[in-house]
């Protein structure tokens, strides 16, 4: 198997900056020179956008019979679902609109970018069993197969055990079409390096794998942190939905609303025959009493001004 490796890499005991971090990794070249920074450990949470999402069923069947000199002892059949999840680097944007950083990242010895990054959710055995999340790396090799020369690119995968019960809900919105966005978060992971900043993010990762792809001499039996628990893990799994939101009033307008709810009008005269439960008629000949009682009230006022007059 031939690992695609540009570059070695050597422990650093007594870093320049031992102020900052009491150790480091660094890349050389052929020549023995170092490549780009220190790497460091990275602990702060990382963030990745899945954009594609695949609910896998798969079932396997095995029976207990001889078959050209390979004898299979048991029968056996096993059921597996998974919920596969292609990510790319960066998150949704923020309450501010501003989208989250996005980090490259890259195998240690390597200048590639890593771009097969997925997230694997399988489900535990029974909902006593503690979820968990890990993370499993590769560096692009290439191998032969039935005479063949196959290549693997650079690949980074974590697996996120949840309990039964979550993996039926997770199964159930995404057959539903309610898994319309997932972010999702990893932080005080094993194996993830950049190098030494005051801030909480970084553009650039390096992933230092579990195999021996990344030989690494250390003196006295000491490790150091590779590829395998993650620490903290989030996963957010998103319906969109657009709201509507009715257009603001201004004051003029509601001003305007308040002034014809104060004008009298044939509608309002409507409504209120509506509201006392009084006939259209009636409430004509209400109107009409009204006006003559008026006119009548208008002339004794006028007969009592010319009585008084004549006096």
């Amino acid at each position: 198997m031939d690992y695609h490796l540009d570059r070695r890499l050597r422990f650093l005991a007594a870093p320049t900056h031992a102020s900052l971090y009491s150790w480091a990794i660094n890349e050389v070249d052929e020549h023995g020179q170092v490549v780009g920074d220190d790497q460091i450990p990275w602990g702060w949470d990382l963030y990745f956008t899945g954009v594609e999402i695949v609910l896998g069923d798969q079932i396997s069947v095995r029976e207990a019979t001889k078959f050209e000199g390979r004898i299979e002892k048991s029968a056996e059949i096993s059921h597996q679902r998974t919920i596969r999840v292609k990510l790319h680097p960066g998150g949704a944007p923020r309450g501010d609109g501003k989208p989250l950083r996005q980090s490259n990242f890259r195998m240690f010895g390597t200048d590639r970018i890593i771009s097969d990054i997925q997230l694997d959710i399988l489900p535990l055995k029974s909902e006593s069993e503690i979820e968990s999340c890990r993370a499993w790396g590769s560096v692009s090799y290439t191998s032969e197969n039935d005479f063949r020369q196959e290549t693997q690119e650079d690949c980074l995968n974590f697996y996120l055990m949840v309990k039964p019960s979550t993996f039926e809900h997770y199964a159930e919105r995404i057959t539903a079409g309610s898994a319309e966005q997932v972010i999702f978060s990893a932080g005080m992971v094993r194996g993830f390096y950049s190098q030494w900043s005051p801030s909480i993010s970084t553009s650039e990762v390096k992933v230092l794998t579990a195999g021996q792809e990344h030989d690494l001499e250390l003196a006295g039996g000491r490790n150091v942190p590779r590829l395998g628990s993650v620490g903290e893990a989030r996963l957010h799994i998103n319906a969109e939905r657009a709201l509507q939101i009715s257009e603001p009033q201004s004051a003029s307008d509601v001003g305007m609303k308040h002034e014809k709810a104060a004008m009298p009008t044939r509608g309002s005269v409507a409504v209120a025959s509506r509201s006392i439960g009084l006939d259209p008629q009636t409430l004509k000949l209400l109107v009409s009493l009204k006006s003559s009682a008026r006119w009548i009230i208008g002339l004794l006022a006028a007969l009592l001004i010319a009585t008084l007059y004549k006096w």
